[in-house]
């Protein structure tokens, strides 16, 4: 079983600005070589894979990916799919710094 991780990183400086090109869908494109649209970002999100062997597993290895991201708090799925998509999969926890873990 595949579990993933979801949170959000702060952007740091006063957020990130980050090209958006239609034309070519999943490509990096650097600033000043594109003349597509721009927004601006104040946090960025992310959904990291965790290898586990089971629910324990990946909520310690969850926590440990928080200790060294600038986030405070995340979402743990399961997800048979093993997808990349935000929110696939079922929700089996979330976790706060403040709080620890709630179950769902």
């Amino acid at each position: 079983m595949a579990y993933f991780f979801e949170y959000v990183v702060p952007a740091e400086s006063g957020g990130a600005e980050v090209p958006l090109d239609d034309a070519e869908n999943g490509f990096t494109v650097p600033l000043g070589e594109t003349a597509e649209r721009v927004v601006h970002l104040d946090a960025l999100p992310a959904r990291s894979r965790i290898a586990a062997d089971g629910l324990e597993d990946a909520r310690a290895e969850a926590e440990q990916l928080l200790l060294h991201s600038k986030a405070d708090a995340g979402e743990l799925y399961e997800d048979a799919d093993d997808s990349l998509d935000a929110g696939s999969g079922r929700r089996v926890g979330a976790f706060r710094e403040a709080s620890g873990w709630s179950e769902g």
